[in-house]
């Protein structure tokens, strides 16, 4: 998933600083998209509010100063600027408040929007995506982010057009009041965004960019390691010996160093420059105080442009946080777009052919991120009714031919047909119906036993029981305090491998599906386990047959597939040779040397239990 990010994100995140945050508004806020003009507005008002004070501040300093040199000090005028300064910061309140809570309101709706619509896109694409890519981290991107999008507009939205308008209006009053001194506060501005320019060239955001990998690569692998650490408990390691996990911290320290390094000496110069013309404000006055026709008020204004020079300062570093939390956003949703440029299944009208079963006709494929094909030119008939064996060495290319009935991919080339119809063109949801998969690792979700085995489906308790059962799943059942209600993932309550596989085959059992997909699903179990399955497995092929459904399955251990119709012997992505066991004992040397060796290998583990 990283990888994806990586690839995909320079991309996204051009194309997003095009759009920004009004196409996103746009895209995900419907019914909701007169809030953000409602807060843009009232955070426009609420900006200029926050500069009145200051202006009236600089009215009273006036009138008492003048007042102190007459000796006839006007209190209604300084009463009447309070007045104004405490009715500035009011309406500065009720502005903001109504600003935020626009703000938030579009926030929530964006959130969820977000989610919804990435989840529907997640569920369009192939089921290869998911098996190459690790959940944790596709959770991450989705929930995070989304979360990540409501707090940049629910905080930062309502901060926008007022940080954008209060160093605006700054400058035209800088240079409205008295130019020379309004000339001496924006030159430090320039020289400030000069320095600031070192943090923009293509070193920094090489930095970043390593920063941010760093970042995501130590997120990932501290996750591998908290999951090892019963491993690590029990070894007595240290995290030294994940060398993943420890390269990764050494490597964030590294880049987060190297970047801060690079940027605190930019950003001191920024700091300096952009605050020194405070201190010169006093010179500058003391420098024109000679020349001056009236020195009092060249003083009141000196001490005005300091407030406002420190105003001014102020709102653009406030500016600048709020550019930079807008970055932010910009590659939060580039992170999001990541997964809406995956590739979606691609589904078209087609004229049905007259065949049944499932068909391969010239199908090569090769995957993604590879060069060589992993399956050439092959063509096979699943017939109804029939049971299928896949075997040969490990990389021969079995698992992706299973993959591909089940469109975790599409192929490459030639004809994959189910009932006479191109796989391509059969609707998701449609052909996961007609399937039933027993994967080598299954996994569970955090529901209870009932869910975990219908997977939202409507069965009868009797129906569930009778398929636990038929799995050998009984014995699970009676020690689950709640029965099939039991929450697993929870309060200790967690199943064995062999016990997760008995729940996936009793999956298989109800949905009593047209095509059965089985992965040796007893590669990792325990004897005992290894011996329930097996029986299940007859059950269930027997069932499966009766019905005239496909059975294909594929098979390390050679003993559980004698008795299967037809054996396919792969071998580097090709079909070797096809037949039943008895056929292929006869004339094909290469699976009678596989059978011989296994049969060695099992006579020899009993002989040395």
């Amino acid at each position: 998933m990283i990888a994806i990010i990586k690839r995909k994100e320079r991309y996204a995140l051009d194309k997003r600083k095009k759009n920004g945050l009004s196409e996103t508004v746009r895209r995900y806020g419907k019914g909701r998209k007169s809030f953000f003009y409602t807060t843009l507005l009232f955070s426009a008002i609420y900006g200029l509010s926050s500069i009145l004070p200051y202006y009236f501040i600089w009215k009273i300093i006036n009138a008492l100063v003048r007042g102190a040199i007459s000796q006839s000090l006007d209190t209604s005028l300084i009463v009447h600027y309070a007045l104004w300064i405490v009715a500035s910061q009011l309406i500065g309140l009720i502005v903001y408040f109504i600003a935020l809570a626009s703000s938030h309101i579009l926030a929530f709706r964006v959130e969820k929007n977000i989610r919804k619509e990435a989840m529907a896109y997640v569920l369009e694409l192939p089921l290869g995506f998911f098996q190459n890519h690790d959940s944790g981290v596709l959770r991450r991107l989705i929930d995070d982010n989304a979360s990540k999008t409501h707090g940049l507009i629910a905080h930062v939205l309502p901060d926008v057009t007022g940080a954008m308008v209060v160093p605006i209006c700054l400058v035209v009053v800088l240079f409205l009041v008295d130019w020379r001194f309004g000339l001496l506060c924006v030159s430090g501005v320039a020289i400030a965004f000069f320095n600031m320019a070192t943090l923009l060239q293509g070193s920094a955001r090489l930095m970043m960019d390593k920063y941010a990998q760093a970042s995501e690569s130590l997120s990932a692998n501290g996750v591998e390691y908290i999951r090892g650490i019963p491993v690590v408990k029990v070894f007595n390691q240290t995290v030294e010996s994940f060398k993943r996990f420890h390269d990764s911290i050494l490597d964030y320290d590294k880049h987060a160093k190297n970047f801060v390094n690079f940027c605190r000496p930019a950003m001191s110069r920024y700091t300096v420059s952009l605050y020194a013309p405070v201190l010169l404000l006093p010179l500058l006055c003391i420098f024109l105080m000679p020349g001056s026709v009236q020195p009092v008020e060249l003083f009141v204004k000196c001490l005005f442009y300091v407030m406002i020079a420190i105003l001014f300062y102020t709102s653009l570093m406030r500016t600048m946080a709020i550019n930079e939390q807008l970055n932010v956003f910009n590659v939060t949703l580039a992170r999001l777009d990541t997964i809406f440029s995956q590739n979606k299944m691609i589904v078209k009208e087609e004229q049905k052919k007259k065949e049944e079963g499932i068909v391969f006709e010239n199908v090569s494929f090769t995957y993604p991120s590879k060069d060589e094909a992993a399956l050439k030119d092959i063509n096979l008939h699943f017939e109804k009714g029939k049971s299928y064996a896949l075997v040969g060495k490990s990389g021969s290319g079995k698992t992706t031919l299973v993959h591909l009935i089940a469109r975790f991919y599409d192929i490459t080339q030639g004809s994959l047909r189910m009932d006479g119809k191109e796989l391509r063109n059969i609707e998701n949801d449609e052909l996961l119906k007609e399937l039933s998969i027993v994967f080598q690792m299954n996994k569970l979700m955090k529901n209870t036993l009932r869910e975990n085995i219908t997977m939202g489906g409507d069965f009868s308790e009797e129906e569930i029981k009778d398929a636990l059962e038929k799995a050998g799943g009984q014995d699970i059942l009676e020690r689950m305090e709640q029965g099939l209600d039991t929450m697993l993932g929870t309060k200790g309550t967690y199943l064995s491998g062999g016990e997760i596989q008995r729940v996936a085959l009793a999956r298989a059992f109800l949905r009593k599906s047209k095509v059965l997909l089985l992965d040796e699903a007893t590669a990792y179990a325990d004897p005992e386990n290894e011996e329930v399955i097996q029986q299940s497995i007859k059950k269930l092929r027997e069932e499966e047959k009766q019905r005239e459904s496909v059975i294909i399955m594929i098979a390390h251990r050679l003993n559980t597939v004698k008795d299967a119709d037809q054996i396919i012997l792969m071998d580097e992505g090709r079909i070797l040779e096809q037949g039943s066991h008895k056929e292929l004992m006869e004339r094909c040397e290469t699976y009678r040397k596989m059978y011989e060796e296994f049969t060695r290998s099992i006579e020899w583990r009993v002989k040395h239990a």
